[in-house]
């Protein structure tokens, strides 16, 4: 008997009583982790990729889920790629796959995006998280993946009356497509809160470690122990499974999937004026996620623009929301002009990060080409951050007005 065989049947009564106690249960074990299990027979090197938002990014469920596979399986090398980035959904996820996560070789994904896909219709969600699949196993058809759904306040009320959210519901058709394995971490949240075992939301009392969140959004260090232990008790279950998948991918549940979406570098034949390279010590970069940034080009001038053709759908940015960040325009083929900015209420001398923008029209499939130019217009930043909620105490580092660009989002025909 394997030892992952043997650590699934001492753990398959832990595994029942937790799966039975709402009506959406926990796990759906489905294909299970099969490239895991044969790897940990062989020996050897598993890399380990987790793809996700801010509760994937902070150290807290995917640090415990890392240190607990290596105790887990000893004759494994664990190597980790946390492509957690705070704030971000599936559609920049898809987007960004490729660079932040396929290219290191990951043999195990978890992807965590319920949460910030919230405000997401059912149909996009299906769109972004099948591309994400069929990206993955475009690129390597052993590939293990593991769909993780975390709870916020907007999704409390759903746990609690036994069903999903509608983002994980939506995932759900795309993890029912697939036979991909999902654990949702909110279940066991609900069934503690409803036992008085914790508290959802207090702000006043962090270091209590009957406090799930502050915010109602990222976990206490104690909130992410809960999300841990839930993923601790299925993974035995998952492991256990040992039958392949087919090499060939099944047709599409959704033709408008986000298969083909990627992340292109700015490169020297696209920029047009004065652009310069961004050190990551740069002021305006202050609480950004530094470990997963692109090359970065700023131009400071109006009239300074970034050209380039793509073929697809589908057109979106990838820049830095900063103090200095100002606005600019987008033009595609003979389309009248949008104006963007990647500035927002929640921008500081010390948070700013990594944001998307995208075309706010989905465009006729074939080529297009597309040039994007700082304007020379001022943002009223004190009276956005006012209306957030978030008044600047101090407008000096406010006063520039730039544009930072870490790469160009586009939805493009999939690989045959």
């Amino acid at each position: 008997m394997t030892a992952l065989r043997l650590i699934a049947r001492l753990f398959t009564g832990l595994l029942l009583a937790a799966t039975v106690r709402a009506a959406e249960p926990e796990l759906h074990v489905r294909t299970g982790l099969p490239n895991v299990a044969a790897r940990a027979a062989a020996g050897g090197e598993l890399r380990v990729a987790y793809l996700g938002g801010s509760i994937t990014a902070a150290e807290g469920w995917r640090s415990l889920a890392t240190a607990h596979l290596r105790e887990l399986v000893p004759s494994l090398t664990i190597r980790e790629t946390n492509a957690g980035l705070p704030g971000t959904g599936s559609d920049l996820g898809v987007c960004r796959l490729g660079y932040d996560v396929l290219r290191h070789g990951p043999d195990l994904i978890f992807v965590e995006f319920a949460v910030n896909d919230t405000a997401a219709s059912a149909e996009q969600i299906e769109r972004t998280m099948e591309g994400i699949v069929r990206q993955v196993w475009r690129a390597n058809p052993r590939t293990d993946l593991c769909f993780v759904y975390t709870v916020s306040t907007p999704g409390l009320p759903d746990l609690q009356a036994g069903r999903f959210p509608a983002a994980a519901q939506a995932m759900e058709t795309i993890a029912d497509r697939y036979g991909i394995p999902s654990v949702h971490l909110g279940v066991e949240v609900a069934h503690r809160i409803a036992a008085g075992e914790l508290v959802f939301k207090d702000p006043a009392a962090p270091d209590n470690p009957r406090t799930f969140s502050l915010d109602g959004v990222h976990p206490t260090a104690a909130g992410h122990r809960v999300y841990f232990d839930v993923l601790k008790r299925t993974l035995p279950a998952l492991f256990a499974t040992v039958a392949p998948r087919p090499a060939a991918l099944p047709a599409p549940l959704r033709a408008d999937n986000w298969e083909g979406a990627g992340l292109r570098l700015i490169d020297e034949g696209m920029r047009r004026g004065a652009w310069t390279p961004v050190a990551l010590d740069d002021p305006n970069l202050r609480g950004a996620t530094k470990a997963l940034l692109p090359p970065l080009w700023r131009a400071a001038d109006a009239g300074s623009a970034v050209e380039f053709t793509f073929t697809g759908t589908k057109l979106g940015l990838l820049g830095i929301a900063a103090p200095d960040s100002g606005e600019f325009r987008v033009t595609v083929d003979d389309l009248p002009p949008v104006t963007g900015t990647f500035f927002d209420s929640y921008v500081s001398p010390t948070f700013c990060r990594q944001r998307a923008w995208f075309y706010p029209q989905e465009l006729p499939a074939g080529p297009h080409r597309v040039r994007v130019e700082l304007l020379g217009t001022t943002l009223d930043k004190t009276g956005i951050k006012a209306a957030g909620g978030r008044p600047a105490t101090d407008p000096a580092p406010y006063a520039p007005h730039r544009l930072t660009l870490a790469g160009l989002l586009t939805v493009g025909p999939a690989a045959p």
